[in-house]
């Protein structure tokens, strides 16, 4: 299944381990800190973005991959 959106809850495998969505926000640039709160994305924009997860740690777009 492709998905075309990251959205709360989504499923996601970073260096922590699989973990879902809590918080996404949308940055100017690729490694920047902070953000817009949206509620959703579509994956093409994943790097742009900075995630907070379930498992109590954050990882930037370009460190997570859609499960």
């Amino acid at each position: 299944m492709n998905r075309k959106f990251i959205q709360q809850g989504t499923k996601v495998n970073s260096r922590f381990g699989d973990a879902k969505v809590t918080r996404i926000e949308l940055c100017r640039a690729v490694g920047d800190k902070e953000g817009l709160q949206v509620d959703k994305i579509f994956v093409e924009d994943k790097d742009r973005c900075v995630f907070d997860l379930d498992n109590g740690h954050w990882q930037y777009g370009t460190q997570v991959e859609v499960v």
